[in-house]
């Protein structure tokens, strides 16, 4: 008897004690509106995606990335104390002369989609539009082509506008969409 009880207290107890390791973050959860995940590619030990604080600065998350080898910050333009936005994409390339070089992009739609990151419609290209699912080659031409002929200025809301787009395509698109501010 004292056998079983030791078997049936001994997990509780050790599931009631706080694990002094820290969680790796999973890719599939809602993160605090001051987290944002930036992904960080290139010559670094540790490439993938990082969730870090919404005020994080480049070089910070580069650090954490860890540099093949210690980067010189280059002439290439590029602001080292930036501050980075949700889904942003981090490549590091260490040149010739000994600097190193930052190239700062989005993450692709589906990276954006996977990690459930709002979509940014005025950014997004032809190739974009024709990634997001149920949007086909002939319907992501129709978007880019309205978009084209209205101004370069795009809103969520103007996709209900575009031919072939009803209203159940709409609402399945809608979602994936960051909404647009100061909408005139």
């Amino acid at each position: 008897m004292l056998t079983s009880a030791v078997l049936l207290f001994v997990p509780l107890y050790l599931k009631s004690r706080k694990n002094q390791d820290t969680p790796v973050s999973a890719a599939f959860h809602a993160l605090s509106s001051n987290r944002i995940l930036v992904k960080v590619s290139g010559e670094v030990r540790h490439p993938g995606i990082y969730e870090v604080s919404a005020n994080q600065l480049a070089v910070s998350v580069i650090n954490l990335a860890e540099p093949v080898r210690s980067f010189q910050q280059s002439v290439h333009e590029f602001n080292y104390s930036r501050k980075l936005q949700n889904g942003m994409s981090l490549n590091l390339s260490n040149m010739s002369d000994g600097t190193s070089q930052v190239t700062l992009n989005q993450m692709t739609v589906a990276e954006s989609i996977v990690l459930k990151i709002p979509l940014d419609i005025s950014r997004m290209t032809l190739a974009d539009f024709g990634s997001l699912p149920g949007v086909g080659p002939i319907l992501a031409q129709r978007i880019s082509e309205y978009r084209q002929k209205n101004g370069s200025i795009f809103h969520v809301e103007d996709l209900a506008l575009v031919e072939g787009i009803g209203e159940k395509k709409y609402k399945e698109l809608f979602g994936y969409f960051q909404l647009t501010e100061n909408r005139h």
